[in-house]
């Protein structure tokens, strides 16, 4: 293993990729490649086609975990000179925190300004654009400063080192992984027959979305729920289920849902790590979650619901029903109001 050798670009991007299950054969990687987008000169949104120029040949690119890299955003073209990512220099400090902080999701905290000055004796060798990142992995516990003060950003990591930051990242990303929760999904109608408003509910239990809970904040894997929805849609609904499409954005760390319905087209914008998200249909509304989304293996993690201050009775797919005597999360995973006739 060699320890205190020094470790290159190349051999981190490969670590860090395996401990967050990104591996060049995962689905995760597939849905990420399948749905990736950018902005083009226009800004228009077009294929993701991210590219490097010196890795032709490497062992990175031949075993896919250049691709895996590059699709799931913790390597970004732009972030090196000239496009060259130089695979074989030993990786510095700085690029630790900033990939391990796109690992956390938290692309969108470390963009924002930081507040006041950062706490090292060599601050003024970390550049702007570096201090975001920086800021976020010290918070999150995955870098630390030097005990004379110095944060030393330009500096090598060796081997050994680079376990124990992979090692701080995960356990801060696997915080209350699979709590004892029982998940019940429930499917909505509400429509007028013979002057009655009548609702018809379909509610079952399932295993097939993953949760974890931080700071008494439940949280749930996005694509876990949209599948189950469709699901819903499928065996009960009155719908096709095929009105549901995805884009990916792996330097913004966006998801966008797009969900056409039989009387309008919508779009959902959810971001890693930002309490805010969007949806548009004739203009654009903004609101917010009870906390900033997480990471979770390349995963978008929803919060669903605030365990401070829950409700019994579930009111949407990010304000789930809570029944704290049975340790049961109740989500309206779709509700479906049909289109008004006229005559």
């Amino acid at each position: 293993f060699k320890p205190e050798k020094s470790i290159t670009r190349a051999e981190f991007t490969k670590m860090l990729l395996d401990a967050i299950h990104l591996t060049p054969d995962s689905e995760t990687v597939a849905w990420m490649k399948a749905h990736a987008k950018m902005k083009d000169i226009w800004g228009r949104p077009t294929a993701y086609t991210p590219k490097l120029y010196d890795m032709s040949g490497h062992w990175l690119t031949s075993q896919g975990w250049l691709d895996a890299a590059l699709y799931s955003g913790m390597v970004v073209p732009d972030d090196y000179n000239g496009k060259n990512f130089r695979p074989e220099k030993a990786i510095a400090r700085y690029e630790i925190a900033l990939m391990t902080d796109r690992a956390l999701g938290l692309v969108y905290p470390a963009s924002q300004p930081v507040e006041g000055e950062l706490p090292f004796t060599d601050k003024e060798e970390i550049l702007d654009w570096m201090k975001g990142y920086v800021n976020e992995s010290v918070k999150a516990g995955v870098l630390k400063g030097y005990p004379d003060g110095s944060f030393q950003p330009n500096k090598t990591s060796t081997r050994a080192e680079a376990v124990v930051m992979i090692q701080r990242m995960l356990e801060k990303m696997e915080e209350g992984l699979n709590p004892d929760i029982t998940v019940v999904a429930r499917y909505e109608e509400d429509y007028e027959e013979n002057g009655e408003n009548r609702k018809i509910v379909q509610e079952e239990e399932t295993d097939q979305i993953q949760l974890q809970v931080v700071d008494n904040v439940i949280y749930a894997s996005l694509n876990d729920m949209y599948d189950v929805e469709m699901g819903l849609i499928k065996r009960y609904g009155k719908e096709s289920v095929d009105k549901l499409s995805f884009a990916w954005w792996p330097i913004q760390q966006e998801v966008i849902a797009y969900v056409t319905n039989i009387n309008t087209w919508v779009d959902y914008s959810y971001q890693m790590g930002n309490k805010e998200y969007c949806w548009r249909s004739n203009g654009i509304l903004k609101t917010e979650y009870c906390a900033p989304t997480r990471a979770l293996y390349g995963e978008l993690m929803v919060p669903v619901c605030d365990l401070s201050h829950y409700s019994r009775e579930a009111q949407d797919e990010w304000k789930g029903g809570w029944d704290p005597e049975t340790g049961t999360l109740t989500l309206l995973m779709y509700y479906y109001v049909p289109p008004v006739r006229t005559s």
